[in-house]
């Protein structure tokens, strides 16, 4: 059984994802970046080779990503979260207007499954792997070409 303590950091470490993707949903940088640590790492899965590091890096990585939206079209229903002591793993949903490369003029509406996996250290992440489909925009934009679902296989 864990102690009190681990108990208590766990749902810390539940809140600090909450924090964090509410304020991603926003497009509220200062308030997501105020809960990294300054060496903080991020790595995209689907594109691992480029890891995003520091804070500034982070900044203008989110910048660029979020520009792909329009804003406040940005939704994310929890899946599931699991945390410890000194990470947490965030099972997301995520729906928004897309407006990025590809995009029909007024953009198209796009929903994408995302899992997001936290280290914590000292209250606040440290590195961050987000794992999600990367053919999900190509998908909406040609669904929206032809009007019939195209399969994730």
């Amino acid at each position: 059984m864990q102690d009190s303590d681990e108990i208590q950091l766990s749902r810390k470490n539940e809140d600090l994802l909450r924090k964090q993707v509410d304020a991603w949903a926003r497009n509220d940088l200062d308030a997501l970046l105020s809960l990294y640590n300054d060496d903080m790492e991020y790595i995209d899965i689907p594109f691992s080779d480029f890891p995003v590091r520091g804070k500034k890096a982070f900044r203008e990585y989110l910048e660029d990503y979020n520009s792909q939206f329009v804003s406040g079209t940005v939704r994310v229903d929890y899946v599931n979260i699991i945390a410890s002591s000194t990470s947490v793993v965030g099972e997301l949903r995520a729906e928004a207007r897309y407006v990025g490369e590809g995009a029909p003029d007024g953009g198209v509406e796009i929903s994408w499954s995302v899992v997001l996996i936290d280290t914590i250290v000292d209250g606040k992440v440290s590195t961050e792997h987000a794992h999600f489909d990367s053919l999900a925009f190509a998908k909406a934009i040609e669904q929206n070409k032809t009007g019939t679902p195209v399969e994730t296989g």
